[in-house]
C-alpha cells in the first residue's frame, strides 16, 4: 500500500458547531442541532444532505501526496446530495432482497449498523442506481470531504487522529481493529461521517494517474475508460496519510476487498425524494 510522509499542521479553527461534534462521546444520533438538514431519499428512506455546488481547487494543496494529486485544478460543481454514511450492511441486505441477488459474505464480526464491504464497483453502482443515484464522482467526494472546498488536509482539518477516524490500529476512540459501525467519529463540518477511515469508498470515476492535467473543469466524470476505478478516503487497514482528503487510490472494477465499501450521491432533479418532501426546504 502506499506510505507517505507528510509535515504536520497545526488545526486552528473550525465552526462553533463542529466543535460541539468533537466532544461527543459517542455520536450514533446525527446532531440535532447541525446546520445542514437531512432529508430522506429512495426506497430505503437513506439519510442525506445537500452539498451546494461552486468552484474549488481540487488536488494536494499542501504538496505531500503523490504525483496524481497534481496539479491542483480548479472544478466547478453543481448541487448535489450525498449520503450521511458510507451504505451499511442492513441497506445493502434490503437491496440484495428486493432484487434476488446474493448478499455478499461480510466479516464474522460484521453487524448491520457497520459499512458494506466485498462489493465490487459493478455492484456498488447497481445499490446506487436502485436507489435512484449514483457513486459519487472524485470531484463530488473530494468537494463533500473538505466540506465544499476548504482548505482541509482530512475531513477534520489538518490533523487527524484516533479521536477522529478509525485507521490503522486503534487508540483513543477508535477501539476497533478493523470495521467500525457507521457514524461512531465525529462528522466533518458540513455532517458527514466516516469521510475518513473505516472503509475506502468507491468512486464513479475511472482512474488513470494523469488525469489532473487533462482539461475537465465543470462537473468532471473522468476518463473515458482505465483498467481501474477510483477509491477515495483511507481506511481501517490503511495508515494516517491515506486518510488526506486529496489521497487517490485504485482498484479493478471487479475488486472485492474487506477495507472497500461506497456512500451515495443524488442529483436534486432526480432525486426520489421521500413523500411530501421537498428537495430545498
Amino acid at each position: 500500500m502506499k506510505r507517505y510522509s507528510g509535515i504536520k499542521a497545526i488545526f486552528t479553527t473550525l465552526p462553533l458547531l463542529y466543535s460541539f461534534a468533537l466532544i461527543a462521546i459517542e455520536p450514533d444520533a446525527l446532531p440535532a442541532d447541525r446546520d445542514r438538514e437531512v432529508v430522506y431519499i429512495g426506497p430505503l428512506e437513506m439519510e442525506a444532505i445537500l452539498v451546494e455546488g461552486g468552484d474549488f481547487e481540487m488536488g494536494d494543496k499542501f504538496n505531500v501526496g503523490n504525483s496524481d494529486e497534481q496539479p491542483v485544478h480548479e472544478v466547478a460543481l453543481s448541487d448535489f446530495y450525498i449520503s450521511v454514511t458510507e451504505v451499511t450492511v442492513k441497506q445493502y441486505k434490503a437491496f440484495c432482497l428486493a432484487t434476488d441477488r446474493a448478499m455478499p459474505q461480510q466479516e464474522s464480526y460484521s453487524k448491520d449498523d457497520c459499512p458494506i464491504v466485498f462489493v465490487t464497483w459493478f455492484e456498488a453502482q447497481d445499490f446506487c442506481e436502485w436507489v435512484g443515484g449514483s457513486l459519487p464522482t472524485e470531484a463530488q467526494w473530494e468537494y463533500a470531504a473538505t466540506s465544499r472546498g476548504l482548505t482541509f488536509k482530512y475531513p477534520s482539518g489538518n490533523e487527524i487522529d484516533h479521536s477522529l477516524a478509525n485507521f490503522s490500529g486503534t487508540g483513543k476512540k477508535d477501539r476497533w481493529k478493523k470495521l467500525a459501525p457507521v457514524a461512531k467519529f465525529p462528522p466533518n463540518p458540513i455532517g458527514l461521517y466516516d469521510m475518513a477511515g473505516n472503509v475506502y469508498e468507491w468512486c464513479y470515476d475511472y482512474y488513470k494517474s494523469d488525469y489532473y492535467s487533462l482539461p475537465g473543469y465543470q462537473d468532471p466524470m473522468g476518463p473515458a475508460t482505465s483498467m481501474f476505478k477510483v477509491l477515495r478516503g483511507g481506511s481501517w487497514y490503511h495508515d494516517k496519510e491515506e486518510m488526506r482528503c486529496s489521497n487517490r487510490f485504485r482498484y479493478m472494477p471487479v475488486a472485492r476487498m474487506s477495507f472497500v465499501g461506497f456512500r451515495v450521491a443524488w442529483d436534486p432533479k432526480t432525486a426520489p425524494f421521500k413523500r411530501g418532501q421537498s428537495s430545498h426546504r
